[in-house]
């Protein structure tokens, strides 16, 4: 688990604290539920191409995985992992 800080008006953080206590959790639950239901929100959300955003992101990782996705630093590696596939 990681720690994560920001700045906020005093307001925001009244605001949070009321709304946190009244759920019956702290404010660092709060905040962490909040993000959480943003986040997967987004993910699920259809992009122009028609994928999700979770989609691309898994796309995107298993390219940075697949050793014939550059960059590469000279022509015999490039030729190296085009004879893999």
């Amino acid at each position: 688990m990681t720690t994560v800080s920001f700045k906020a008006e005093d307001s925001l953080k009244e605001t949070l604290d009321f709304l946190a206590r009244r759920k019956g959790i702290n404010m660092s639950a709060y905040i962490k539920l909040i993000l959480t239901e943003k986040i997967n929100d987004d993910l699920t959300r259809i992009t122009q191409n028609g994928l999700t955003l979770a989609e691309e992101m898994e796309i995107l990782v298993s390219a940075r995985e697949d050793e014939t996705v550059g960059p590469f630093s000279d022509v015999k590696s490039l030729m190296k992992a085009l004879k893999k596939n």
